[in-house]
Protein backbone atom coordinates (compact mmCIF):
# COMPACT_ATOMS: atom_id res chain seq x y z
CA UNK A 1 0.00 0.00 0.00
CA UNK A 2 1.48 3.35 -1.16
CA UNK A 3 1.35 6.47 1.34
CA UNK A 4 -0.76 8.32 -1.11
CA UNK A 5 -3.54 5.46 -0.65
CA UNK A 6 -4.52 6.29 3.02
CA UNK A 7 -7.85 8.49 3.06
CA UNK A 8 -7.52 12.29 3.26
CA UNK A 9 -8.50 12.06 6.93
CA UNK A 10 -7.19 10.51 10.35
CA UNK A 11 -7.27 6.97 10.83
CA UNK A 12 -9.63 4.88 13.51
CA UNK A 13 -7.75 2.78 15.76
CA UNK A 14 -9.56 -0.53 14.55
CA UNK A 15 -8.37 0.79 10.59
CA UNK A 16 -4.80 0.96 12.03
CA UNK A 17 -5.26 -2.94 13.17
CA UNK A 18 -7.05 -3.53 9.47
CA UNK A 19 -3.69 -1.99 8.01
CA UNK A 20 -1.01 -3.86 10.05
CA UNK A 21 -2.79 -7.05 9.27
CA UNK A 22 -3.04 -6.37 6.00
CA UNK A 23 0.38 -7.54 5.06
CA UNK A 24 0.43 -4.73 3.31
CA UNK A 25 3.39 -3.38 5.98
CA UNK A 26 5.28 -5.50 8.26
CA UNK A 27 4.31 -4.14 11.22
CA UNK A 28 2.41 -0.64 11.48
CA UNK A 29 2.96 1.39 15.17
CA UNK A 30 0.58 3.86 16.17
CA UNK A 31 2.42 6.75 17.63
CA UNK A 32 -0.17 9.68 18.32
CA UNK A 33 -4.25 9.38 19.09
CA UNK A 34 -6.96 11.51 20.19
CA UNK A 35 -9.34 10.16 22.38
CA UNK A 36 -13.16 11.11 21.85
CA UNK A 37 -14.68 9.27 25.39
CA UNK A 38 -18.61 10.89 24.25
CA UNK A 39 -17.99 9.11 20.61
CA UNK A 40 -15.86 5.59 21.83
CA UNK A 41 -13.30 6.72 18.93
CA UNK A 42 -9.90 7.13 18.97
CA UNK A 43 -8.42 8.86 15.78
CA UNK A 44 -4.53 7.92 14.78
CA UNK A 45 -2.57 11.06 13.54
CA UNK A 46 1.22 9.45 13.31
CA UNK A 47 2.60 6.03 12.22
CA UNK A 48 5.71 4.24 12.00
CA UNK A 49 5.40 2.12 9.09
CA UNK A 50 7.99 -1.06 8.88
CA UNK A 51 8.63 -2.55 4.99
CA UNK A 52 11.29 -4.66 3.83
CA UNK A 53 13.15 -1.68 3.07
CA UNK A 54 12.93 0.47 6.76
CA UNK A 55 10.80 2.68 8.25
CA UNK A 56 8.59 5.48 7.58
CA UNK A 57 7.23 7.66 9.89
CA UNK A 58 4.09 9.52 8.74
CA UNK A 59 1.79 12.16 10.23
CA UNK A 60 -1.40 13.51 9.45
CA UNK A 61 -1.71 16.84 8.59
CA UNK A 62 -5.15 18.23 8.70
CA UNK A 63 -4.79 21.67 6.87
CA UNK A 64 -4.13 20.09 3.90
CA UNK A 65 -5.45 16.14 5.18
CA UNK A 66 -2.29 14.34 3.84
CA UNK A 67 -0.25 11.79 5.50
CA UNK A 68 3.67 13.29 5.26
CA UNK A 69 6.30 11.46 5.54
CA UNK A 70 8.18 13.13 8.63
CA UNK A 71 11.32 10.58 8.64
CA UNK A 72 12.51 7.42 6.42
CA UNK A 73 15.18 5.04 8.09
CA UNK A 74 16.89 2.46 5.92
CA UNK A 75 16.93 -1.35 7.46
CA UNK A 76 18.04 -4.87 5.43
CA UNK A 77 15.60 -6.53 4.90
CA UNK A 78 13.70 -6.46 8.68
CA UNK A 79 10.80 -9.53 9.45
CA UNK A 80 8.96 -6.86 11.64
CA UNK A 81 9.25 -4.42 14.58
CA UNK A 82 11.67 -7.09 16.52
CA UNK A 83 14.43 -6.55 13.69
CA UNK A 84 14.18 -2.76 14.61
CA UNK A 85 16.99 -1.21 16.38
CA UNK A 86 15.57 0.18 19.60
CA UNK A 87 17.99 3.44 19.08
CA UNK A 88 16.15 4.14 15.50
CA UNK A 89 12.88 3.35 16.47
CA UNK A 90 12.96 5.76 19.63
CA UNK A 91 14.60 8.45 17.32
CA UNK A 92 11.93 7.87 14.77
CA UNK A 93 8.75 8.26 17.44
CA UNK A 94 10.77 10.93 19.26
CA UNK A 95 10.43 12.85 15.97
CA UNK A 96 6.93 12.35 15.81
CA UNK A 97 5.97 13.18 19.02
CA UNK A 98 8.37 16.38 18.61
CA UNK A 99 6.13 17.59 16.38
CA UNK A 100 3.01 17.54 18.32
CA UNK A 101 4.39 18.78 21.28
CA UNK A 102 4.81 22.03 19.20
CA UNK A 103 0.84 21.79 18.53
CA UNK A 104 0.79 21.57 22.15
CA UNK A 105 2.94 24.47 23.00
CA UNK A 106 1.09 26.26 20.56
CA UNK A 107 -1.96 25.16 22.83
CA UNK A 108 -3.54 23.58 19.20
CA UNK A 109 -3.66 20.44 21.16
CA UNK A 110 -4.04 18.79 24.85
CA UNK A 111 -1.03 17.77 26.80
CA UNK A 112 -1.20 13.55 27.06
CA UNK A 113 -4.05 12.38 28.70
CA UNK A 114 -2.66 8.19 29.03
CA UNK A 115 0.16 6.27 27.64
CA UNK A 116 -1.01 2.98 26.20
CA UNK A 117 1.97 1.11 24.94
CA UNK A 118 3.96 3.30 22.73
CA UNK A 119 1.17 5.15 21.84
CA UNK A 120 0.57 9.06 23.49
CA UNK A 121 -3.18 9.54 23.92
CA UNK A 122 -4.55 12.72 24.31
CA UNK A 123 -7.89 13.92 24.88
CA UNK A 124 -9.73 15.39 21.98
CA UNK A 125 -9.30 19.62 21.83
CA UNK A 126 -10.40 21.80 18.89
CA UNK A 127 -8.11 20.60 16.97
CA UNK A 128 -9.27 16.75 17.86
CA UNK A 129 -13.18 18.18 17.00
CA UNK A 130 -11.43 18.79 13.32
CA UNK A 131 -9.80 15.58 12.91
CA UNK A 132 -13.17 14.13 14.02
CA UNK A 133 -15.20 16.26 11.07
CA UNK A 134 -12.37 15.17 9.04
CA UNK A 135 -12.75 11.41 9.91
CA UNK A 136 -16.89 11.47 10.08
CA UNK A 137 -16.52 14.07 6.71
CA UNK A 138 -18.16 11.35 4.10
CA UNK A 139 -20.65 9.88 6.90
CA UNK A 140 -23.97 11.34 6.38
Amino acid sequence: MALDSLPNRPLAHDEVAVLSASGAFLDVRPVNAFHFPKRDTRLVTALILVTSSGLRAVDYDPTTREWDVVRTESLDDPEGMEDVPDEMLATVQGELERRVSEMEEAGVVGQTAAREDDVEVRDATSLGAVLYDQYTDGDA
